[in-house]
């Protein structure tokens, strides 16, 4: 058994709101918080990168779950796509810097909008087969840094921010079930970061793509991950999907004939946090006492083209 504790977090100080926005790009207001769901959005400062945002969502963590001690982590993934250096690994930075055992196994895991749900794979085969008791997975991707801010289609999406979750073998939480995987690399041009005429590194998406994409693999993988668990999507109470934006998940929703009510969407002071969407929505959910006692569906999805879900049944909210 492999049961989410607790989850710490983190958003930089510095935000991009929707005024500056509109003065930029000439939007209408209505596009970017009733379509996009987006209010702000937080931005790493200057300097600030995927190890610096992973430690502080670590150190809230520690702050928030005092049983978990740093002597007592055993396992560390860090989950990005913008990491600090070409090497070493983020996790290398980040274990150092937490001052956790050298003893603890640290490495990266090199994915997006599906990483967090691929890393709580890792985690529990990790624990389960090695019997480790205490694992942290950090979701910490600075998307600002390979954004173009000219770029209408990505400036408005994508907000920095990272999470730190705990993961053990017992105790109160979510307990982690059966998943499901997929990956289509035919895709993998839809959303990418390349040099651009200036040699820049920048993020490029097909948003009608992504969205045909998302429409096309995520009801029938609500419908495999269901099946692998022993249930039926009716047996699932919350559907806590990767948080693209609202238009998106809205017409997921209508295309499911979910009830609005449980699929929560909260993009609105974030932005897409890519990794770390799913991560903050537990997060914010666990504080309201939305948790406990449901059977919830994780599910996240985009660059690529990767997605995967799983089944977590909470007996008691996270701390948060």
């Amino acid at each position: 058994m492999s049961v989410i504790r607790a989850i710490g977090t983190y958003l930089p100080e510095q935000t991009i709101g929707n005024d500056e926005l509109i003065e930029r790009f000439e939007w209408d207001r209505t596009f970017l918080e009733d379509k996009l769901g987006i209010h702000q959005r937080h931005i790493a400062a200057e300097g600030e990168g995927a190890a610096d945002m992973g430690v502080a969502a670590a150190e809230d963590l520690f702050a928030k779950a005092p049983a978990l001690q740093r002597e007592d982590v055993q396992l560390l993934i860090v989950c990005t796509q913008n990491p600090d250096y070409g090497l070493p690994h983020t996790s290398a930075l980040v274990q150092d810097r937490l001052g956790l055992p050298t003893t603890t196994a640290c490495f990266d895991v090199g994915l997006g909008c599906s990483g967090f749900v691929y890393g709580l794979a890792v985690v529990r085969g990790m624990l389960e087969t090695l019997g480790l008791d205490n694992a942290l997975l950090v979701t910490s991707d600075p998307y600002s840094k390979v954004i173009d801010p000219a770029d209408r289609g990505t400036s408005p999406l994508f907000g920095d921010g990272a999470a730190a979750t705990w993961i053990t073998r017992a105790g109160a939480g979510g307990v982690v079930g059966e998943f499901s995987f997929g990956t289509d690399g035919s895709g993998a041009r839809n959303l990418i970061v390349e040099p651009d005429a200036e040699g820049r590194r920048c993020l490029s998406m097909n948003g009608r793509s992504i969205f045909e994409f998302m429409l096309g693999t995520v009801p029938a993988d609500v419908d495999r991950v269901t099946a692998a668990n022993g249930i039926t999507p009716d047996d699932v109470e919350l559907f806590l999907l990767h948080q693209a934006s609202n238009h998106m998940l809205s017409y997921l929703v209508r295309r499911m004939a979910l009830d609005p009510a449980r699929v929560p969407i909260r993009i609105r002071d974030t932005g897409n946090l890519v990794s770390s969407s799913i991560p903050f929505l537990i997060a914010e959910l666990a504080r309201e006492g939305a948790l406990a006692d449901k059977t919830t569906l994780l599910s996240g999805f985009g660059v690529g083209l990767s997605w995967a879900s799983t089944i977590v049944r909470f007996d008691a909210d996270p701390i948060a």
